[in-house]
């Protein structure tokens, strides 16, 4: 009695969903183009956001720090300095068109994931009004750009998965090569999802020359650059500074660069050190201490980062307890910097960072329960491949700010299992066409 009951309810309710879905769409796009206006960007030139600013209007910077990022955000950042000649309203307006267009892309991701159209919408919505996903436009950090490329290779993933032909496995190719320029950790993701669709479609042999020309013609111009200047095969960027800081132990870091006769120092701790991630339940802050000092001669190529690598003794306690502290950092501390309190949507994105574990335990749970009955395969490997990376593996002193994408595809997830509860009378997805069926990939 109760199922029929249940799908009468449904039948009256559902013709009104996509109505307020819409509804919820529309005020999270104007509400994103407001903060974008009213926190402006250029009013936030400082710490992080003025250093990539400023690597974005000089070219021709080639001082270590410039060398240790991802190069895409810099010409980003150059292009839209060009296009507005840094002026406010100017910078407000593209980054606006920016910010809509992250949950958007999303959006066309989750229409291929999903079973209904309905929670497609559900998902928009959710990312739209996202404070996390908000927030962050106001300020000049990679993430901006970032969380659309991501969106982007993601759909582009997955349609590659319905529609197996050579040229929508490039165009995935190709945007995870742009996401992966953008934040490094997009390339271990894109490289996973490239090697899924090579292994499960046919054409193998054109798939795997075209993506080695793109390798190259990407990769190739990028190596000599960082050969030229830093003598190291690194064309995604140097990451060395941000491992051998998540490996010290260090409160602090303290490094000094020399190339060619000139000399180099920086000094910077993660917002994570100052962090109470469980106040007011608890005062735990980190247990890092002092300042971690190095001496890095880039004229010496990777000689002198494997020195002070070999240095740090990386012995299994130890190992423990900079994991459990990063992990720490990474689902409760604050979205640095995007979480200013004096703001209604930095409390509110500061207080939502007590969410993200609980939805991933509850997620890894229902998955795991559902293994079976819900046949997707790549996105929950995708997850955990983020997870070792970014959790597990000490490549940086992680932040809250470092969840983003993670946000992004553990929603999908939830949504994607919320699917599989639905009773086959409530679906209300659109077929897809026969010719455009999609692809298993388990």
């Amino acid at each position: 009695m109760l199922y029929p009951k249940m799908r009468e309810m449904m039948d009256r309710v559902r013709p009104f969903i996509p109505f307020v879905l819409w509804q919820l769409i529309v005020l999270g796009c104007c509400y994103r183009i407001w903060v974008v206006f009213a926190y402006n960007p250029m009013d936030h030139i400082w710490s992080d956001p003025e250093r990539h600013w400023v690597q974005g209007i000089d070219a021709r910077r080639d001082d270590p720090i410039a060398l240790m990022d991802p190069i895409l955000y810099q010409l980003y950042i150059g292009i839209l300095a060009k296009l507005t000649l840094g002026i406010p309203k100017l910078i407000g307006f593209y980054t606006a068109a920016l910010s809509l267009l992250t949950p958007w892309l999303w959006y066309r991701f989750l229409r291929e994931l999903l079973p209904s159209r309905n929670l497609a919408l559900l998902g928009w919505a959710i990312l739209a009004w996202l404070p996390s996903w908000t927030a962050i436009y106001s300020y000049f950090m990679q993430e901006t750009l970032m969380l659309p490329l991501l969106g982007a290779a993601l759909w582009a993933t997955w349609r590659c998965r319905r529609k197996p032909t050579l040229q929508a496995f490039v165009a995935a190719a190709i945007l995870w090569t742009l996401a992966g320029l953008t934040r490094s950790i997009c390339l271990p993701l894109g490289l996973l999802a490239l090697v899924w669709l090579w292994m499960a479609q046919g054409d193998r042999v054109r798939r795997a020359a075209v993506s080695l020309v793109l390798l190259a013609v990407v990769f190739g111009p990028l190596t000599v650059r960082s050969l030229d200047r830093a003598h190291l095969v690194a064309p995604h960027g140097i990451g060395g500074l941000n491992a051998l800081y998540a490996r010290s132990g260090g409160f602090e870091i303290n490094i000094e660069f020399k190339r060619q006769g000139a000399g180099w120092g920086y000094g910077f701790g993660s917002p994570s050190m100052g962090a109470r991630p469980f106040a007011p339940l608890s005062d735990w802050h980190t247990s890092r201490e002092g300042i971690a000092r190095f001496k890095i001669d880039m004229d010496k190529g990777a000689e002198d980062w494997d020195t002070e690598k070999a240095k740090l003794d990386l012995d299994l306690p130890r190992y423990l307890w900079l994991t459990k502290e990063n992990l720490i950092f990474l689902f409760f501390s604050e979205s640095w910097p995007d979480t200013n309190r004096e703001r209604l949507i930095g409390e509110i994105n500061h207080q939502l960072r007590w969410i993200w574990a609980p939805m991933s335990l509850a997620g890894v749970l229902l998955t795991v329960s559902l293994w079976r009955r819900q046949r997707e395969r790549l996105l929950p490997s995708m997850i955990v491949l983020w997870f070792v990376l970014q959790g597990l593996g000490l490549v940086v002193v992680n932040e809250g700010r470092y969840r983003k994408p993670f946000e992004g595809l553990l929603i999908a997830q939830l949504l994607l299992l919320a699917g599989s509860f639905r009773p086959q009378g409530l679906q209300t997805a659109t077929p897809i066409p026969k010719k455009d069926a999609e692809v298993s990939l388990t």
